[in-house]
């Protein structure tokens, strides 16, 4: 449950910053969320 708070916490903050054309938070943010994607997987 908590990890899909996360989840949902690092989407919500890359579209807002997406949204505010910040790109390198942007960047920054999708990273770490790639990276708690694939250990949930693993």
């Amino acid at each position: 449950m908590k990890e899909q708070m996360t989840v949902e916490m690092l989407r919500y903050q890359i579209a807002k910053y997406r949204v505010m054309g910040n790109g390198a938070m942007c960047q920054e943010l999708t990273a770490l969320l790639q990276k708690k994607l694939a250990a949930a997987v693993a």
